[in-house]
């Protein structure tokens, strides 16, 4: 039989093993966009405090993201060598330590090294790309849905952390703020990254049948090469596929870091916009697992066009929110953003790994992983900057939907529906 025949018939402890694999994983990308997306509520705290200018303030988290990407070659690196277990528990203890040493810091340059430096490798380690890879060598027939309720974590994430950080800014400051964050992620994500280490472990010696090995069960089609980096990085296909996730990720990260301080520049008030932007991440939740679901039955083209269109309608609907605007624009907006949005964590693995699946796709896609987040770096360090100039968001968030646009393009040149799904690809298994 089929490997995807054989996946539909695991034993009843191989199943619960799959799921609280998946649990694990949602869980540690829920505290990793927490400390993400808090950013965008720091980033009101500290000019209000120390009076810096939006642009040099935004460096700080354009840092954050630039260094996320680059740290992810590293946490590459060293998942093709010692498995998600091992970096994953590192990122668990360096996290911690990263956000109490932003929250003791008392001027730029120190914040700039703790949080746009430190954090970003803590979060590299345990989050993202080796959830990624951790997801995609356990599962087969159905990797796009177990990717999709991973990354809807993120959503629970947002959902949870702003709200909270903006509460503990309001009754203790943002010191206490990042000391909370930090004592959430010490108690949650050690436990959980010695959770993902035993189902790992559960998953590759707890079956009685034979599997296929983590490299031919993301092995490109006979027609195809083997990917390397060298290889990926010399293809058209790299480049197309990078400029889609670049195209998408930098006006998303431009919006949810800066939409908090344009919506309390404007007249509203922060603890409403807070609540708006956790609203953000609740209706991204259902729109991750479902865009996951989809991304196993039907052309990845498709899902991009539907989320980027949410994302133009939402930024547009943003543009046209004023002081007396009603509640019910800025939950449309929100639901908006958060199906679109919801699009961009969920299908970057899916889609890097149907093109470059391998025993490489560690490093290739952290590879790929750095250019993607020097997009999103670019985007809110230029929309900063661009507040400086001009005093207001207009501009940036203009070219954000034109850089939207190109992503649908993109995408369509890409053409990820030549290549067939992971459960095509599959090899054998004995019978």
């Amino acid at each position: 039989m089929t490997a995807g025949q054989a996946a539909s018939t695991a034993s009843p402890s191989e199943f619960r093993g799959r799921v609280r694999l998946v649990a694990a994983s949602a869980t540690l990308m829920s505290i990793s966009s927490g400390v993400w997306y808090a950013s965008s509520v720091f980033f009101v705290a500290l000019i209000q405090e120390f009076h810096w200018g939006y642009g040099s303030t935004a460096g700080i988290f354009s840092t954050f993201i630039v260094m996320y990407g680059v740290w992810g070659v590293l946490a590459g690196l060293l998942l093709d060598r010692f498995g998600p277990r091992r970096v994953i528990l590192a990122g668990g203890v360096l996290l911690p330590v990263a956000l109490a040493s932003s929250g003791l810091a008392t001027a730029l340059p120190t914040l700039y090294l703790t949080h746009g430096v430190i954090t970003p490798l803590g979060l590299s380690l345990m989050s993202y790309v080796p959830v990624s890879v951790l997801l995609t060598r356990n599962f087969y027939a159905r990797r796009g849905l177990a990717l999709g309720f991973a990354s809807a974590g993120v959503g629970v994430g947002i959902l949870i952390a702003v709200p909270l950080t903006q509460f503990l800014i309001d009754r203790a400051g943002w010191r206490m703020a990042y000391f909370g964050l930090a004592a959430i992620a010490a108690s949650v994500v050690l436990p959980i990254a010695l959770l993902a280490i035993r189902e790992e472990k559960s998953q590759i010696a707890g079956s009685a049948r034979p599997r296929p090995s983590a490299a031919s069960s993301l092995a490109s089609p006979s027609d195809r090469p083997e990917w390397t980096l060298a290889s990926a990085i010399r293809s058209r296909e790299f480049w197309l596929v990078t400029a889609t996730f670049m195209c998408l990720n930098s006006p998303i990260q431009l919006v949810l870091t800066h939409q908090i301080a344009h919506l309390v520049e404007i007249g509203h008030s922060k603890v409403l916009v807070a609540g708006i932007v956790g609203l953000v991440g609740l209706v991204s939740i259902p729109g991750k697992i479902w865009w996951g679901y989809l991304a196993d039955r039907v052309w990845l083209e498709w899902i991009y066009l539907g989320g980027s269109a949410c994302v133009m309608a939402g930024i547009a609907i943003l543009l046209g929110i004023g002081p007396g605007s009603s509640l019910w624009s800025l939950y449309l907006y929100a639901a908006l953003i958060g199906i679109g949005y919801a699009v961009s964590p969920a299908m970057t693995p899916i889609m890097c790994g149907r093109f470059f699946g391998g025993a490489h796709f560690g490093i290739i896609f952290g590879a790929l992983n750095t250019l993607y987040h020097a997009g999103g770096a670019a985007g809110v360090w230029l929309a900063g900057y661009a507040h400086d100039l001009t005093g207001s968001y207009r501009l940036p968030f203009s070219a954000s939907i034109v850089s939207v646009a190109c992503t649908i393009v993109l995408v369509w040149l890409a053409a990820p529906r030549r290549i067939p799904p992971a459960e095509s690809r599959e090899p054998r298994a004995e019978n």
